[in-house]
């Protein structure tokens, strides 16, 4: 499977640039554009340079501007050109051209790194069973389902400790295979690492195929849109896909809810599985069937909701700022006891803010557990909340005795955290 995604990203060059009319209907489209300097620059000039870049290579500013801003929410990959083409992917494109020809020093975290910051997070979080639990790949020679959390919920462990839980009380024949180790290539993506991208979706694909699964189960709606959006028109992938949120409504039946939880609430969904349409309604769903919870929904929602701004922090935190501050000031007009998110970096996003408004954040699977009364305390919210190293490592220092991790790369990775 060598070079599927770098071949299939070079012919779609070649198709872009033969078949886009500069029209600029992606760039007034686009929920971050009004943010950055590009707000005032006519989209069809915009569209002008970014073509230009992919056939000449000159990189400019307003080239710079329109692909790493990218919040990579999937709003714009599905009938918005209509040459039918993926602006998304020409932003990966641009990311790609910047990183081969050595213009930016684009660095990712690497989450199958030993010493990754997801696995030393991870680790102060949860006792030592729970953290192999979490590492370990099923043994089972084959099932239904295989469950693939990702990577970037290892910050909040006991999410996906929640998650396994609420599919053994389902009961179906599922298997797991770990994040870190395995990985869907996102954060190689986000960086214009295609070539790795490349190697490691393949062995991600090779192993959840060894299961000879039906269908893979994807924690992460970022994961299961680049299998669906992106790797998917690259490689053979041979078993069908669905969101944790869209299993659990199926199947929904199967949970005896203990805990009337009395909450209004309303919902920050995955705005790329709403985008794209292929999770529009999981977590909907979930909610009202939860005892005692009660909906009202934000004026954008569904297939009209907004992204939560965290594609952009890394090379455009101002207007992630801005996307973010939007988003929470637009759950508070809701006046509802909770803001729900879906994804797990959404949800660390908010709780950095979440003292400025009186709403408490939380994930939607912690509503399930608690609703089972299987909950497990949020530890990073809580991190979040202490904001001081000290007071993490006294509260955390149980978990600290059994990590693997030395104490100076625990303090380093904290701070990382809580900046």
């Amino acid at each position: 499977m060598k070079d599927l995604l770098v071949n299939y990203m070079n012919n779609e060059r070649k198709n872009i640039l033969k078949k886009c009319t500069q029209c600029g209907l992606c760039i007034k489209k686009c929920q971050i554009i009004k943010n950055t300097e590009l707000r005032n620059i006519d989209p069809k000039n915009i569209q002008k340079e970014v073509i230009k870049f992919l056939e000449e290579g000159i990189p400019n500013e307003i080239v710079y501007n329109r692909g790493f801003s990218c919040m990579e929410c999937f709003g714009c990959i599905d009938d918005y050109c209509p040459q039918g083409l993926d602006p998304m992917l020409i932003n990966d494109m641009i990311k790609w051209d910047y990183r081969r020809n050595n213009l930016i020093d684009s660095k990712y975290s690497d989450p199958k790194d030993k010493d990754s910051l997801h696995r030393i997070i991870a680790s102060i979080q949860i006792n030592h069973e729970d953290y192999y639990k979490l590492l370990t790949s099923s043994p089972y020679p084959k099932a239904d389902y295989v469950f693939f959390p990702g990577c970037n919920v290892y910050f909040q462990p006991e999410k996906l400790l929640s998650a396994l839980d609420i599919l053994d009380i389902i009961d179906k024949d599922w298997a797991f295979v770990p994040g870190l180790d395995f990985c869907c290539g996102e954060s190689h993506i986000g960086a214009g690492a295609i070539e790795e991208t490349d190697s490691i979706s393949s062995e991600l694909i090779d192993k959840l195929a060894s299961y000879t699964p039906k269908t893979v189960i994807f924690w992460c709606p970022t994961c299961l849109c680049r299998f669906e959006k992106t790797l998917a028109p690259a490689m053979d992938i041979p078993f069908k896909m669905i969101s944790f949120p869209e299993f659990v409504a199926e199947n929904i039946d199967s949970l005896s809810f203990k805990k009337e939880l009395n909450k209004t609430v309303t919902l920050h969904e995955a705005c790329k599985s709403a985008f794209t349409g292929l999770d529009l309604n999981g977590t909907r769903n979930i909610l009202k069937k939860l005892p005692g919870v009660s909906l009202i929904e934000m004026p954008r929602h569904g297939k009209n909701t907004s992204c939560c701004g965290s594609g952009a922090v890394t090379f455009f935190k101002d207007s992630f700022d801005i996307v973010r501050k939007e988003r929470m000031d637009e759950a508070a007009e809701t006046k509802t006891d909770l803001l729900v998110d879906v994804c797990h970096y959404c949800h660390e996003v908010f709780i950095d803010k979440e003292q400025n408004y009186n709403y408490s954040v939380v994930n939607y699977v912690s509503l399930i557990a608690e609703a089972l009364g299987i909950e497990r305390e949020d530890r990073l919210k809580k991190y979040k909340y202490l904001n001081d190293i000290d007071k993490i490592l006294d509260d955390a220092k149980d978990y600290i005795e059994q990590s693997n991790f030395s104490q100076d790369k625990i303090i380093e990775s904290l701070k990382t955290i809580i900046e």
